[in-house]
């Protein structure tokens, strides 16, 4: 028994060391490492190969900081790259599609993968009766390719994620705010 009580202590002993040892690779080492490699990749040129030629893509790092969600709407049509205005439209499935009828903002040589008329299946949903997600969205997109930092919807001419602005009074912002 003496032995079988040594041998669960030595275990728990060596369960704890490892968790240990774990958790200080997982909180101060890992993060390091991921950030060096992350920065490694930013504005690097990378090949594809097809059939009769080579293209390149040069990928630009998005938006880094301030989480975009915490900025002022100035500051949030500033980083943007570019700002659509999706209207929902029923779909033959049942669904509600958010279908981009304007942008609002599109920096020139930003690189979008959605045109006006397009489908952003990233809001669309199915209805529920429990819940109302309005009109339309705003969506917010920085860096080039785009990519989405933010949606909100809109409810009439209102856009209720960005303190009830008018729709109007967002659009006279966005084309009046220079970007960075």
């Amino acid at each position: 028994m003496k032995k079988f009580i040594e041998g669960l202590l030595f275990g728990a002993g060596f369960s704890i060391a490892f968790i240990a040892l774990w958790m200080i690779v997982t909180i101060f080492i890992y993060p390091v490492y991921l950030e060096s490699q992350m920065s490694d990749l930013a504005d690097t040129e990378i090949v594809f190969p097809d059939d009769s030629d080579t293209t390149s893509l040069t990928v630009h790092p998005a938006y880094t900081g301030e989480p975009f969600y915490s900025l002022s709407i100035e500051e949030r049509i500033a980083k943007s790259s570019a700002i659509a205005l999706a209207k929902f439209e029923p779909a033959n499935d049942g669904r509600m599609q958010a279908i981009i009828v304007e942008y609002l903002k599109l920096h020139p040589g930003t690189e979008t993968r959605y045109a006006v008329g397009d489908e952003y299946r990233g809001s669309s949903y199915y209805p529920n009766e429990d819940r109302s997600r309005g009109d339309g969205v705003v969506i917010f997109f920085t860096g080039s390719p785009a990519n989405m930092e933010l949606s909100t919807s809109v409810y009439g001419d209102r856009i209720t994620g960005l303190n009830d602005i008018p729709l109007a009074l967002f659009r006279e912002k966005c084309n009046e705010i220079a970007p960075e």
